[in-house]
């Protein structure tokens, strides 16, 4: 009875491990320059990839997600002490402050998308943005605006 197709292939391969390797080493086995054919020959007789060699891969620094995060919290910390300062009775000055930390909200918003995309630091980036997004007092007082209406004429007065 003849061995199945798959069957002589591995008997052709067994065969092969037992007999010692007759073939040329050095410039008369390389196929052109720069050219490891003997790895290309077995890679192309077991009609696979090596897997025990991948590169590893390269982790980024998450400088920019924490950088990110740190201004979104830095952010909410100064729009809370603007919120105090109107409440002190300075409006002016709580009017610049927020001003500043409308656009510190905006770079830590950005850096945090940037992180988030571009893998430095996905997660920090991702919290810095809704923690960005929350800080921005042009949303504290739409969110103000929609939640609790009665606030605000309140502090007018």
């Amino acid at each position: 009875m003849a061995p199945e197709p798959h069957q002589r292939a591995s008997q052709r391969a067994t065969a092969r491990a037992a007999a010692p390797s007759q073939r040329p080493t050095g410039p008369a086995r390389a196929g052109g320059p720069g050219r490891d054919t003997d790895e290309f020959a077995r890679l192309m007789q077991r009609n696979t990839v090596d897997v025990r060699q991948t590169g590893t891969r390269k982790r980024r620094n998450p400088v920019v997600g924490k950088i990110a995060l740190g201004l979104a919290v830095v952010s909410a910390a100064v729009d809370a002490s603007a919120f105090a300062v109107f409440m002190g009775g300075d409006t002016n000055f709580a009017f610049g402050i927020c001003f500043v930390v409308v656009f510190l909200t905006l770079i830590a918003a950005v850096l945090g998308f940037v992180a988030a995309v571009g893998a430095f630091g996905r997660w920090y980036g991702a919290i810095g943005v809704v923690v960005a997004f929350f800080a921005n007092p042009v949303i504290l007082i739409v969110i103000l605006v929609f939640v609790a209406p009665e606030v605000l004429t309140d502090m007018g007065a």
